[in-house]
């Protein structure tokens, strides 16, 4: 249980890079009541009830796989969010979260430089002999050309001892070498992790599913989902000419571990409604990849807060999968709701 919780604190590392500040705003004669979004979410009537009456409502939602974990929370604010981009722009969480141990933005192109602050901390030599003996499987998320790239660096080097600068800059070029193919493919430019026995894992396809778990978004920010489905490509379209984005890594301590992670955020206000996705298209080790999306969608009754996050795992997958995500979700609920209570304060003080 205690693993489970550590984990989950990590994965949550910027849940609320955009928190909310709003007042209040005259009401559209075309926005939709809160129960009719509800319904298309296929809340019950029971839930819609619930959120009506101001109560944060937790759910189950389908996941796409048996290794993805989904979260799910929704409550109305009596408020319009106002502001919600420049708090976005603003958002310094992972300067205050326990578990970053490191992080930096990723310019344009990207180049070595921005990666000069990774670092294999904590236990730098531990973590560097891991690298050195990097095979296909679950200790490290690696593709073949990284793992070759480690195991020649450990064949030419003297066996008593642990080139840790150099496992650095080998792990640096790795991340740099995924960040531009991200950039320039997409979901498609994401390189496999090489697990046992040929075995694969496509962080890509995971997160595909991710996105069309967002399903509903189609109805209500239509430019939005297009961009989760189509990054880059739909960047060229003109209802998102004003989407902001900005790339990040991330170095995470977990079990005492170095978590390097690669993270786009993507922020998109249509009229009223705004949304907000963070994707990890990449992480070391311990999880595969995730996506949390935050919507602030107006209403004729305020405004309905959305968070989904999912998160795909080998831990949850394989023997006992159906056992686990259950215990999993009731590890994430108290942090989730600390994080909504938190922020309908923000919105209903204005």
């Amino acid at each position: 249980m205690k693993k489970g919780r550590t984990w989950f604190a990590g994965t949550v590392v910027s849940l609320w890079a955009c928190l909310l500040v709003g007042g209040s705003v005259q009401a559209e004669l075309k926005l939709p009541p809160v129960g009719e979004i509800l319904s298309d979410i296929k809340f019950s009537d029971k839930e819609r009830q619930r959120v009506r009456e101001g109560k944060i409502v937790e759910r189950t939602i389908g996941e796409g796989s048996e290794r993805e974990l989904a979260f799910f929370m929704a409550l109305l604010a009596k408020a319009k969010p106002e502001k919600l981009a420049e708090s976005y722009r603003k958002a310094t969480v992972l300067e205050v979260v326990p578990q970053v141990k490191g992080h930096g933005r990723i310019s344009g192109e990207g180049a070595l430089a921005d990666f000069a602050g990774v670092a294999l901390q904590p236990n730098a030599e531990k973590e560097a002999r891991r690298y050195l003996d990097a095979q296909p499987g679950e200790e490290l998320n690696l593709g073949a050309k990284e793992i070759a790239a480690f195991q020649a660096l450990k064949s030419a080097g003297a066996k008593s001892l642990v080139p840790v600068k150099d496992v650095e800059q080998l792990v640096r070029q790795g991340l740099l070498a995924r960040y531009q193919a991200y950039r320039a493919k997409g979901l498609a430019g994401i390189a496999p992790y090489d697990r046992n026995k040929g075995a694969q894992r496509l962080a890509g396809d995971e997160l595909l599913l991710a996105a069309k778990g967002s399903v509903y978004l189609a109805k209500y920010v239509p430019a939005f989902y297009d961009i989760l489905l189509d990054y880059p490509a739909a960047k060229k379209k003109a209802e998102v000419k004003n989407l902001e984005e900005s790339f990040y890594w991330v170095n995470l301590e977990l079990f005492d571990r170095p978590t390097f992670v690669l993270m786009h955020r993507m922020a998109l206000q249509v009229g009223e409604a705004y949304v907000a996705v963070e994707r990890q298209f990449y992480a070391s080790h311990e999880y595969n990849s995730m996506q949390q999306l935050v919507a602030a969608l107006p209403t004729l009754d305020g405004t309905l807060l959305i968070y989904v996050g999912r998160v795909s795992t080998d831990q949850v997958g394989g023997f006992g999968s159906s056992a686990k995500h259950p215990v999993s979700r009731a590890l994430a609920a108290p942090y989730l709701k600390n994080m909504f209570e938190s922020v309908r304060g923000r919105v209903e003080k204005r």
